[in-house]
Formats: structure tokens, sequence, C-alpha cells
């Protein structure tokens, strides 16, 4: 999280000085030796904060002048320090003769901002009119603790204040053509907060409506802007309402999970009948970055059109030994883009399994089928029949217990896996889907050996089977699992692994977790078997590709 920087100095001055302060010294302007001085520096402005909220450029990294915070150290009075200058960033007592003290080595520093009624190191209030600057300025809330050693004299310390809020800018970005020219504008915009403050470190109270600061007239192209309090998000709850050009009120429904210190912009298109929310984007707030995994298509809205577009996560490289920790699989495969013909399973509320098909497959794909408007949409790859949906949890998810792919058995080098196997999920508030791997990934090689093979795989615990599957995070619970993977046939040899002449490399998918009893066993057309066991316990993760070996099937 980004910060702002307050430069703390002891400044020396002729003459020792009680520890105390007295009402001669307040009086006289004399200031004790093992005074603390607060100050900012222009050399800092990189790592600071503003308390200009609404800044997006540079200055957002300044406080204005005038602005206060409160500082306060070990069982010492807090003492206000208050900006005199917002070009060269000074700072000094807003109350004359009033000092914070050097009584010992090291001190606990303690800071927040603004210095209100009511704020504190824990606890504030938010503000519910936000609609100009200085109004704004004021729920910018930051607060920070640090324990500080006395520096050599003259030397410059610092501390780095962290912002408690998320900004949400709302920004007008166009109007849905059913609207006439002077029709196209909008009035009346509030943002909603999770939360109306803070209390003991944490959000407190219900939803509050924020009335924003407006940058333009209600046009295309206007923005709003509000601080809110961060929070885990709230589906059921309003997040953006506004009137628009024909004086009907329009909502966006579901307030998104937000963090501290992170500024989110929505790009809003107005219809008649709903909001389009086009983009979102988040940024770090203090220096403008766009942070990675910030990027969607739509936010949280009611009744959106189902998902059409769709990417894949890749796999990467786990570790894995049959004695010890092995090491990390290599030369895998891509299994990032879809094929032709792919199906995929769409759920929501108001959807039960609807089946969608891409025509032409790739890395990113174009998914078709007929859904009803929903606000959030759920999907699984492949597209699996008896999936159902109770709100995060999509049940009847099936990892098969049999595994094959026809390349296998064919007379050509082949490396794959069985296209119903790896599965993978995805949520969206909006037009696409980042498919994200349930699934962990097993490597076994097979080189040119005179023979056909098989081989199962099998533990303690369910590798494969009908799953239950958390998309909130991530997690499969087994309801009819199974402890054995087959691949090949076992009553016709000659059906499965054909290593004749030819290398065969296969990837088997197992639900991710940790495992006892991890057994590979092979077998070849002499009805010889190797069976090969883990000692201990192992762990597969989701997304990742575990390589048990490369096994001569003639050798058994």
């Amino acid at each position: 999280m980004k910060a702002k920087y307050l430069s703390l100095a002891a400044l020396a001055l002729v003459g020792a000085l009680a520890s105390c302060q007295s009402d001669d010294e307040a009086t006289t302007g004399f200031r004790p030796d093992n005074a603390v001085s607060l100050n900012f520096s222009v050399g800092s402005l990189q790592a600071t904060t503003r308390s200009n909220a609404v800044a997006t450029d540079d200055t957002q990294s300044l406080f204005n002048e005038g602005d206060q915070i409160s500082v306060s150290t070990n069982d010492q009075e807090a003492v206000l320090f208050q900006c005199t200058s917002s070009d060269d960033q000074t700072w000094t007592e807003a109350v004359a003769g009033k000092f914070l003290l050097w009584t010992q080595n090291t001190l606990t520093f303690s800071a927040y901002y603004p210095a209100t009624a009511g704020t504190s190191m824990t606890a504030f209030n938010l503000p519910t009119d936000q609609s100009s600057v200085d109004k704004i300025a004021l729920a910018d809330y930051m607060t920070k603790t640090a324990e500080i050693e006395r520096p050599a004299s003259g030397s410059d310390i610092q501390m780095q204040l962290e912002r408690k809020m998320a900004r949400v800018i709302v920004r007008i970005s166009g109007f849905g053509s059913q609207y006439d020219d002077d029709e196209k504008t909008v009035s009346n915009v509030s943002i909603y907060s999770e939360a109306s403050g803070i209390a003991d470190g944490n959000p407190t109270g219900s939803s509050t409506e924020i009335l924003p600061y407006a940058q333009g007239n209600g046009s295309q192209g206007t923005s709003y802007t509000a601080l809110v309090v961060p929070g885990y998000g709230d589906n059921s709850a309003d997040f953006i309402a506004l009137t628009d050009g024909e004086n009907n009120t329009r909502l966006v429904k579901g307030i998104p999970e937000l963090e501290a210190g992170h500024s989110y912009t929505f790009n809003l298109t107005v219809g008649k009948n709903r909001i389009l929310v086009q983009s979102v984007t988040v940024q770090d707030w203090t220096t403008g970055t766009t942070l990675a995994g910030g990027q969607a298509t739509e936010a949280p809205a009611s009744d959106n059109p189902a998902p059409t577009t769709a990417s894949i996560e890749d796999y990467t490289a786990g570790t894995f030994g049959w004695d010890g920790d092995g090491s990390a699989a290599t030369g895998l495969p891509t299994i990032n883009t879809f094929a032709a013909n792919d199906e995929i399973s769409i759920l929501s509320a108001k959807n039960t399994n609807t089946q969608f098909t891409t025509s032409a497959g790739g890395a990113s794909a174009t998914f078709s089928g007929t859904a009803t408007d929903d606000s959030k949409f759920y999907a699984v790859y492949p597209y699996t029949a008896g999936l159902t949906l109770s709100g995060d949890v999509i049940s009847g998810i099936v990892i098969p217990t049999s595994q094959w792919n026809s390349g296998w058995n064919s007379g050509d080098d082949f490396s794959g896996w069985d296209p119903k196997a790896p599965i993978a999920y995805a949520t969206t508030t909006g037009s696409s889907l980042t498919f994200q791997n349930a699934c962990a990934i097993l490597k076994v090689t097979f080189p040119m050996a005179l023979t056909y093979g098989r081989f199962t795989i099998s533990a303690n615990e369910p590798l494969a089977g009908t799953f239950s599957l958390d998309t909130s995070t991530g997690t499969l619970t087994p309801t009819s699992g199974s402890t054995t993977v087959t691949v090949g046939n076992p009553s016709n040899i000659y059906s499965g692994i054909k290593a004749e002449y030819t290398g065969k490399t296969v990837y088997v998918a197992i639900a991710p977790g940790t495992y006892t009893g991890f057994n590979l066993h092979l077998y070849n057309e002499d009805n010889k078997d190797k069976p090969i066991t883990k000692s201990g316990s192992v762990t597969f993760e989701a997304g990742k590709i575990y390589d048990l070996g490369s096994y001569d099937l003639f050798k058994l």
C-alpha cells in the first residue's frame, strides 16, 4: 500500500531544557532541544499521498495548505501539526508552544488524518457529503503507528501514513441510442459505501449513501468521485444510483469487494432499461499505476447479458519426487486454449445449467448460447450436464475416474490429456470470462517400448469423481469421490497406451489436495506390472503440473 511520508525532525537548539513543557516556553517562543518537529520535503513526493482526494495526477502526492494531522507518542498528549505551504510541504505545530518531546531514545509515534471530531487511530465516521474538494478531503482517513529511534542531531526521520479508504470514480462514458440528444445527461448521482465508518479499526455500520464530488455537468465524460469504507462486497446492496435524462432512476446493484488504498474507476453506459458497466480499472491510488489483476470488463450490475468471450489461465510447473521433493516439471503443454466446438456451462440465479459453444476456439474464444440477463454469471469448462448452483457453490462437478485420449493409442508420437478431464471455472458480472484451473495435472511419460500398457493412480483420499466447487475459494469438496483413476482399458490392453514404435506423454487430472498412500501402478501387455508408492504424504495444487517420471513399459 502506498503512503504519505511525514518527516519528523529533531531540532537541536542552544541550551538544555527540561523534558516537560512550561508556561514560560509557550509564551517566550523558546523551543526545547528535545522537541520533535514535523515537516514534508519535496523529495518525498513520489511516496506520499494527498488530502485532495480527487487528484489523479502527480499532485495527488501533496497535502494542502491548512491540512492538520494529529501525532502522539507514548504517554504524551497529542499535538496537531498543520501544513503551512502546499508548494514546499512545510509543517509546524498548530498550537504555539505545544510540542512532542524526545523523552527517551526510542518512541512509538501514532498519527492520523484528518484531525476532525470523532476521528482517532481506530475510529472514523465517513462523511456522507463529499460534494466539494474540501469536503471529500475530510473523508481521506489515514493512520500510521511506528517505533522510531531518535536520529543524530539535524537528520530527518519519516512516517508513512496509510490510506484506510477506497476511492470510487464513476465516469459516464456514453448513453444508449434510445435517448434524444437533450436527454443524454444524468443527475442525482449517489455512490454507496458498504459501511458507515471505522470502529476499533474495523468497518462498522450499514450501507451508506454518499453525495460524490462531481466533475462535469452530467453529460458524457462527467465523473463522480467518492471515498468509501473498504469491504468484502455486498451483492444485494445498491452501489450506484442516478437519474437519467427522462427522469427515471437507474441503479447498479451489488457493492463489489474494495481494498483500502486502491482507486476503482467504473465506466458507465446509461441505457433506458439499465446501466451497463463497460469496464473497471483498479489502480494504486497514490501512483496511478494499474494493478495486476485489476482489470475487469464489468462491475456488479443489474441484469447484464450472459458472457460471450472467454480465456483460460495456463498451468505452471509443480515439484514432485517419489523420494524427497524431486524437481519441477518441464516441457509443459499449452492447455490454455479452447478447441473448435468446445462447450462450457453457464449458470446464474436466473439460469439453470446452460450450454454455450465456440465455433473457432483459440486462446480467447467467443461462445454463443441463450441465457436470461442476470447480475452475475458462473461458468464451468468443459460443459457438464447436471450442474446446479447455490450461492457461490456449483455442485455436480465431475473429474473422470477413467481418463482417455485416442491419441494415446495412435501410431504417432502423442502428448495430450482427456479433453473432459481438466476442470476450470469462472465468475463474472460482465461479458467476459477468465477461467481458473480447478485441477492438478499429473504427467507420465512413456518412451518407445515395443509394447502396449496402461496404469492407475490411487491414494487413500478421493482423486476424482463428483465434487462441489466453491467458486469464491476454488475449493473442491468430494460428494461421490473415487480413490483411483484409470488410464487404459484393463480388459483389453491393446486398446490402451501404444508405446510400440512411438512415445506417449499422458496428462491426468485430479482434485488438488494432500494425499497419503499415493501410488502409480504400471501394466504392460506381458502381464508385468510395477507399483510405485510415495512415502508419507504429498500435496498437489490446482493449476500446476507434476511430473511422475518416464517409464519403459517393456522393462517393467
